[in-house]
C-alpha cells in the first residue's frame, strides 16, 4: 500500500481534484480521507485552555506530588 500526502487550500466549490501517480492501477480501488486542519481561532482557544489548566488547583497539587519524580537521582 502507497500513501500520497497532499496539502491544499479548500477553494470556494468545495471541490478538488486529486491526481495519482502513474503507478495507480485503473479501476483498482482506492481509498480518499480528507482531514481538516484546525482554524486559527481554534489554537487561540487553546491556548487560553492551557494557561487555565496551569492555574487549576488540582492540576497544581498533582505536579506539586510529581515535582521530583523527573530528577534522575540514580546516579547512573
Amino acid at each position: 500500500m502507497e500513501a500520497i500526502k497532499q496539502t491544499v487550500i479548500v477553494p470556494a466549490t468545495r471541490e478538488l481534484c486529486i491526481q495519482l501517480p502513474e503507478a495507480a492501477i485503473a479501476h483498482e480501488e482506492a481509498e480518499v480521507i480528507v482531514l481538516f486542519k484546525s482554524r486559527r481561532d481554534d489554537f487561540g482557544e487553546k491556548i487560553e485552555a492551557i494557561r487555565q489548566a496551569a492555574n487549576d488547583e488540582i492540576f497544581l497539587e498533582v505536579a506539586q506530588d510529581f515535582e521530583y519524580s523527573d530528577r534522575d537521582e540514580s546516579g547512573l
